[in-house]
């Protein structure tokens, strides 16, 4: 041991006594292998004290007090003070290569409370949402879906339809979408172009239909909206905007609040629109026949011309004039 070989040469004077009723008696003071050695005055050893056993026992008038006992009663009395040192400094050093079982749980506590709360941080809340998105039954999306239709038409206006629009509509829908459980409105509402809610409703921006010569500019922004609820369900956001306070509640009662489907009808109006990946609306586009440059184009999403695309001569018109001016006037009744 490093600390024995630096003070193996070190003695001092001590008063010693083996038990309480004891008299003190004068002893000479020095180091072993592991022990401290307690000698008479001509040197023969009377006790060893292990190192890894002494404490300290307090202070007197003169110096410090040690002991191995206990109870105190076996004690050496030194007041060299650098005997009192070299003992304190192998004490340390012993206690700092001694196992240490508590400090030992301390850090798997540690550890085990840093995973949980990296987990209920991180993981615990999305798989939560994931989960709570993927149980709300049909008929439930189709509820929620309509009551954040109502709270979106309070900041954009009624949903717009006319006989001959809504003829032209389902056409458009036949084609771009292909599902039953999806159903394209048209709306007037600011900037947004397109949004999907929950249930299966896809909100299209009668802007869409200005200045163009057919249908293929809304048509795309249809298809981005059925690429996004096939990447994503609309509940995911839904349940990730109410917090997980709120989604617990949901999972217990099956009831959200009105207040929170309305603020997140707002947040969706005024969100940036998402971007689903290329090969999803791709495959979409192609399932449909529809060609996709003039969409790309408009929603700035170059990576969906980077292959062939459709020309005039390789598809079919989306609607024919008539449709296409009825679907164009819907919002003027």
């Amino acid at each position: 041991m490093t600390a024995i070989k630096e003070f193996e040469r070190l003695e001092s004077l001590g008063l010693w006594r083996d038990s309480k009723d004891s008299q003190r008696r004068e002893v000479i003071v020095s180091f072993g292998e592991s022990t401290l050695v307690l000698s008479d005055i001509n040197n023969r050893p009377i006790t060893h004290w292990s190192l890894a056993a002494i404490e300290d026992a307090g202070n007197s008038e003169n110096g410090t007090i040690f002991t191995v006992d206990d109870l105190g009663e076996e004690t050496l009395e030194i007041d060299d003070q650098i005997m009192i040192s070299a003992i304190d400094k192998i004490k340390a050093s012993i206690e700092a290569r001694r196992p240490h079982p508590g400090r030992l749980r301390l850090y798997l506590g540690s550890g085990i409370l840093i995973t949980f709360l990296t987990i209920s941080i991180f993981w615990l809340p999305n798989a939560l949402t994931q989960y709570a998105s993927n149980i709300v039954p049909d008929s439930k999306a189709v509820e929620i879906g309509e009551v954040i239709l109502k709270s979106i038409q309070k900041t954009t206006g009624s949903i717009c339809t006319t006989p001959e629009g809504e003829r032209a509509l389902r056409r458009l829908e036949n084609r771009v979408i292909g599902s039953p459980s999806n159903r394209i409105r048209i709306i007037e509402m600011g900037n947004r172009p397109s949004l999907h809610l929950p249930g299966g409703n896809i909100l299209l921006n009668h802007r869409l239909t200005h200045q163009e010569e057919n249908a293929n500019l809304i048509a795309g922004y249809a298809i981005l909206e059925r690429a996004l609820e096939d990447e994503k369900s609309p509940l995911f956001d839904l349940f990730k905007s109410m917090g997980l306070k709120k989604t617990l509640k949901f999972l217990g009662t099956g009831d959200i609040d009105n207040s929170d489907l309305e603020y997140f009808a707002n947040n969706q109006i005024f969100s940036s629109l998402s971007a689903p990946k290329a090969e999803t609306i791709i495959e979409l586009f192609n399932v449909a026949e529809i060609p996709r440059t003039r969409f790309a184009v408009h929603a700035n999403r170059s990576d969906l011309i980077m292959t062939t695309d459709l020309v005039a001569e390789q598809y079919l018109p989306i609607l024919d004039d008539e449709d296409w001016l009825n679907l164009k006037e819907i919002c003027t009744n």
